[in-house]
């Protein structure tokens, strides 16, 4: 039988990325987290983890395995829960609103590992762009991007994002890389957006920004397409660092106008402030706000 301490170390590995941040995650040395998971997969005979000396990535029967691990560790997590809820329980329905350009399948991660915690919950997702009227038309949360305009509401900041501009070596090699933000007006941009988003990237921070033009070559609300459409050659794209963490990597993606960084985005869960004190809608946005960076370095990893 698979060492269950190797199991959720390698698991904790997976979800932070690396053997350094789950040993701060942990609080345990990286040499021994290493050589558990070393041990693991001798006990196994098969290899989970590629490792070089830049990059960490899931074989593919890593990857099978780690979805085994990570329910085990749901388990584990729903059983401390029953003990911890035992004087609160968290019930009731949720009914969220989603921006269309976060992962489906992300967001059915999330999901599902929220309802294996919390069985009495019953969740109605929507994913939509419309600006939502929270009590006008039902929505107990609804996910949003910052800025966020004063209002009765509450707003928690859930996680930050870093955007950054690539594009393919391709699209570069034929049209050239923009050495100055006013350089990308003659370049082709895949926008994150509606029809009706108008072709302005905000580059630089505080004295030092700067809103530049570029020739909108189509918009899209997925930001997976977006960066499809960038490696497929067809401009400049500005997404999150993130979510292209292995394509910088591999290099089939280049980073350009570094020396002008973009303010990070900010993600806010919002919620009115008639049920700030629902114990549903705490414990999801607490839920929410620690797991998505584990799944999206899952995502990645997978991909």
């Amino acid at each position: 039988m698979p060492d269950l301490n190797g199991m959720m170390l390698f698991a904790a590995v997976v979800r932070a990325k690396g053997f350094s941040q789950a040993a701060r995650d942990t609080g345990l040395p990286k040499s021994t987290i290493s050589r558990k998971v070393a041990q693991l997969e001798e006990q196994l005979g098969v290899r989970l983890l590629q490792r070089d000396t830049r990059n960490l990535s899931l074989t593919q029967v890593g990857a099978l395995f780690y979805q085994h691990c990570d329910s085990i560790s749901h388990e584990i997590e729903a059983a401390k829960a029953t003990i911890e809820n035992t004087h609160n329980d968290v019930s009731g329905s949720l009914r969220i609103a989603i921006p269309v350009s976060f992962s489906q399948e992300l967001i059915a991660n999330l999901a599902s590992g929220f309802m294996r915690l919390y069985p009495n919950v019953t969740l109605d997702i929507q994913f939509t762009d419309n600006d939502v009227g929270l009590v006008g038309e039902g929505y107990d949360i609804a996910i949003k991007y910052g800025p966020l305009q004063s209002s009765d509401l509450v707003a928690r900041l859930l996680f930050e994002r870093q955007p950054i501009l690539v594009a393919s070596p391709g699209y570069l090699k034929t049209n050239g890389t923009p050495a100055t933000p006013n350089e990308l007006s003659a370049h082709k941009g895949i926008m994150l957006g509606s029809s009706r988003s108008v072709p302005i990237w905000p580059l630089g921070k505080g004295s030092r920004k700067t809103m530049v033009s570029f020739q909108k070559k189509l918009s899209v609300n997925s930001a997976t397409m977006v960066k499809k459409l960038a490696l497929d050659d067809f401009g400049v794209a500005m997404i999150s660092n993130t979510s292209c963490k292995k394509e910088l990597a591999n290099g089939t993606l280049i980073p350009i106008l570094q020396e002008w960084p973009i303010e990070a985005t900010k993600i806010y869960g919002v919620y009115s402030s008639r049920r700030q004190l629902a114990a549903n809608i705490s414990t999801f946005l607490d839920f929410f706000a620690k797991r998505f960076s584990s799944q999206e370095s899952l995502q990645i990893l997978m991909n």
